[in-house]
This record gives structure tokens, C-alpha cells and sequence, in this order.
């Protein structure tokens, strides 16, 4: 009763973290085009960013990366994938890592196109340790 109950707030609550940055990126995009001081804000981070964490050869890696977690998330939800908890999962993470290769790749166009990135990847981490939870769990009841 116990454990269900934490996870019936643990999972809202994780939820809600997950898409913070990604809903912070979307209001920081819609002020860019009303406020001056917020597109003056995002031009200097694109330029700070641009030269230290979103070069292209880190574009590349973060990619490569993202690739290689929807493809191992894929194969978990495979062979794994049997009840309707663990689908749900699985399936939330490989669509945020296709999603993150998608953004990264083709929304560079955006001011706050750094920010949307954080915010995926923000999201694919929480993903990530909420599924090896799930699963150490699951191998400690059997």
C-alpha cells in the first residue's frame, strides 16, 4: 500500500521535472520575439554555447549517443517489455530520444534551440534513472 502510494506521487512529481525545461524552453522561444532583453539573453548564450558545449563535434556525439539509447531502450522494450508499466516507459524513453536527434538536428533555426536540448536531455536522464530503478527493483523481488 505503502509503495504504491510513493509511486503514485513519484511519478507525477518526476514527470513534472522531466518537462519543466522543456516548458521553460517554449516560454524563453515566445519571449524572444516580444522582449528585447530576452532575445539579447539568448543570442549571448547561443554564442557562449556554440563555443563550448554544442560545438559539432559534440553535436555528433550527443547523437550518436541518443541513437545508441533509443536503440538499447528499443531492444529492452523487446525483450523486457511485458507488463504495462514497463511499456509505457520504455516507450516514453525511445520517443524522447528520437525527439532529442530530431531537435538537435533539424531546429537549429530556433533562439532558444540550446535550451530545448538541455531540456531533452533533461528528460532523457530522469527517463534513464527511473527505468534502471524499475528494473533493480524488479531483479531484487526475483
Amino acid at each position: 500500500m505503502i509503495k504504491a502510494m510513493k509511486t503514485f506521487f513519484l511519478y507525477p512529481l518526476l514527470t513534472l521535472l522531466q518537462f519543466s525545461g522543456i516548458i521553460l524552453a517554449i516560454v524563453l522561444e515566445n519571449l524572444s520575439a516580444e522582449k528585447m532583453g530576452v532575445a539579447r539573453y539568448l543570442i549571448f548564450k547561443k554564442q557562449q554555447f556554440e563555443s563550448t558545449y554544442f560545438t559539432p563535434q559534440l553535436i555528433l556525439i550527443y547523437t550518436i549517443i541518443l541513437g545508441i539509447g533509443a536503440i538499447i531502450c528499443t531492444l529492452l522494450l523487446l525483450t523486457k517489455g511485458k507488463s504495462r508499466g514497463k511499456i509505457i516507459m520504455l516507450l516514453v524513453a525511445v520517443a524522447a530520444n528520437i525527439i532529442g536527434i530530431i531537435f538537435i538536428q533539424f531546429s537549429a533555426d530556433l533562439m532558444a534551440y540550446h535550451f530545448f536540448i538541455i531540456g531533452m536531455v533533461i528528460v532523457i536522464v530522469v527517463q534513464y534513472v527511473w527505468i534502471m530503478k524499475f528494473f533493480k527493483q524488479e531483479s531484487k523481488s526475483t
